[in-house]
């Protein structure tokens, strides 16, 4: 019984880290509907910095573009195993021409977002 019992706790423990090896910051807002299409595809890359949290924002439409009707915001975190960043919207967004989001970092860590603006 009591190799039962240890037996269980150290399964649990090997696959709640396994569980945080595998985290990432996607984030997804809206969803995509028949005949959208890429709007925009940016890639925000940052090194990280001791200490510090890093942050920036990405816009659409660029200066001088005309935006579209936005349906889908898909952010992907490549820099993977927990260490990735965090995306909010901060203006605009699903249903409207334009959006800001804010890309922000975790401490001392970097980003790597690609994120994908669906639209009609």
């Amino acid at each position: 019984m009591k190799f039962a019992t240890v037996f269980v706790v150290v399964l649990a423990a090997v696959l709640g880290a396994c569980m945080v090896t595998a985290q990432t910051h996607n984030y997804f807002f809206g969803s995509r509907i028949p005949y959208d299409s890429l709007v925009n595809q940016t890639t925000v890359i940052q090194s990280s910095s001791f200490l510090r949290v890093k942050s920036a924002y990405l816009d659409y439409p660029l200066k001088g573009q005309r935006g579209r009707n936005i349906t889908a915001i898909y952010v992907y975190d490549r820099l993977g195993s927990g260490r990735g960043g965090y995306a909010s919207i901060t203006s605009g967004g699903i249903g409207k021409n334009y959006t800001r989001i804010n890309l922000k970092t975790q401490r001392g860590n970097g980003m790597n977002f690609q994120v994908e603006i669906y639209g009609r």
